[in-house]
């Protein structure tokens, strides 16, 4: 999925739903590209270890902590979620879009 070319609601649904909640903790993250990243975030690795390790991050979210239902099929399934994170990447790429650095978003909507 990528911000630049008409993204839609079920393109970030399907990245939610491949995700494994209890797999451990996870980051949804946006290359400097537009391009919209899932990522599971290594157990021995910070969320700002994560950031390091991808300078082509121009957005990252607060790390989406395992067991919280933030990732996977029943995450996916559940409209409320899916819509306010997906308005919330748009918003937030208009801003970010081009900043010299990584804009972290705080999931406190």
């Amino acid at each position: 999925m990528n911000l630049n070319a008409n993204p839609t609601p079920d393109q970030l649904r399907e990245m939610i739903r491949q995700c494994d909640d209890a797999a451990g903790n996870h980051v949804l993250w946006v290359k400097k590209t537009g391009e919209v990243e899932l990522s599971a975030v290594p157990v021995n690795q910070t969320p700002d270890g994560f950031e390091r390790n991808h300078p082509e991050m121009q957005i990252r979210f607060e790390t989406f902590l395992a067991g919280n239902e933030y990732v996977g099929p029943e995450a996916a399934r559940d409209d409320e979620w899916v819509s306010e994170l997906f308005a919330r990447l748009v918003r937030e790429w208009s801003g970010a879009k081009g900043r010299p650095e990584v804009v972290s978003i705080d999931p406190a909507w």
